[in-house]
């Protein structure tokens, strides 16, 4: 039996607040990883997902069939 790279679980902490700006109201965010207590912050979902593909999380979520009902 082979083991996987990826841990069994992975939990992560996020935070979303609206900032005021001259351009106008935006999202911004801050993720951290709760096993490794590493963290980083983020403008919109991609840098937030790309945070948690660095954790081995997601592999395989585009080879995945989307599950309906």
């Amino acid at each position: 039996m082979t083991e996987s790279p990826v841990p069994p679980v992975s939990t992560f902490v996020v935070r979303f607040w609206r900032e005021w700006s001259a351009a106008g109201p935006r999202w911004r965010g801050r993720i951290e990883h709760v096993q490794s207590g590493q963290s980083a912050a983020f403008l919109g979902l991609d840098g937030m997902l790309d945070f948690v593909r660095r954790f081995g999380a997601m592999l395989d979520d585009a080879s995945q069939p989307v599950k309906k009902g």
